[in-house]
């Protein structure tokens, strides 16, 4: 497999929330275990496999630099899934960031850069 990534990794354990933007009768589906996050998506687990460019929105509470808790929300599509014992580990690409969520994020990798 080539590595076709533009931004470095990082783990992180945040809270988050995630729901498909396809179906209006989507819910949310509550504390997915985030395993890593950069500016350019993230790596989650998901109790449910979904097709490669099922679009997402997320609900992440981030910290930043100055320890202040946000939550940004932030739109994705699944561009990789692998299968688990109990979940799958799904991976995503932001397909919207805007200014003030890219912003936030930015902090928020500076605030868990090792």
């Amino acid at each position: 497999m080539v590595e076709e990534r533009k931004h470095p990794r990082y783990k992180a354990r945040i809270l988050a929330k995630y729901k498909r933007s396809d179906h209006p009768a989507s819910s949310w589906q509550i504390e997915p275990e985030v395993k890593n996050i950069s500016l350019g998506g993230l790596l989650f687990s998901a109790y449910e496999k979904m097709p490669v460019g099922t679009p997402l929105i997320f609900k992440l509470q981030i910290f930043t630099e100055d320890s202040a808790i946000k939550i940004i929300e932030l739109s994705a599509k699944v561009v990789g899934v692998e299968d688990g014992i109990v979940s799958y580990d799904t991976r995503v690409v932001f397909t919207k960031l805007g200014n003030p969520e890219k912003v936030f994020l930015k902090q928020f990798i500076k605030y868990i850069e090792p």
